[in-house]
């Protein structure tokens, strides 16, 4: 079972925290491991408002979190704290989402689609 590593030294902010868990219990499906076990990608997800962001690190089955963003991810994520809560809860799907202007992305869309099934619980 894959499990998400915070970077060493690290206490994550409350949006790390929240999709930590959610992609640890995610990750226990194998099917949904497998669909981000060969992606190699970095994806900042931000909380509009505050400005609060974590950064993902996929490469090659090893999965990472880290607070804040770093520079040139592979995508990036953008939305308010309610909104962000109704995507990773699964009541409004990434995609509606970005459809109806509730969550701004960028970047690489098959890194955003992949991500997506470890990071909303279903």
């Amino acid at each position: 079972m894959a499990e998400v590593k915070v970077k060493k030294g690290e206490e994550l902010n409350g949006l790390g925290t929240m999709l930590k868990e959610i992609m640890d219990t995610n990750l226990k499906d194998p099917k949904k491991y497998k669909s981000v076990e060969k992606l190699k990608a970095s994806v900042v997800i931000r909380e509009a408002t505050s400005g609060v962001a974590v950064t993902l690190n996929f490469k090659q089955g090893e999965i990472g979190i880290q607070n804040d963003a770093i520079d040139k991810p592979t995508a990036y994520m953008e939305a308010g704290f309610e909104n962000l809560a109704y995507i990773s809860s699964g009541q409004i799907s990434p995609i509606m989402a970005m459809l109806t202007g509730k969550l701004k992305a960028r970047g690489n869309p098959l890194a955003l689609l992949k991500i997506s099934n470890i990071t909303v619980l279903k």
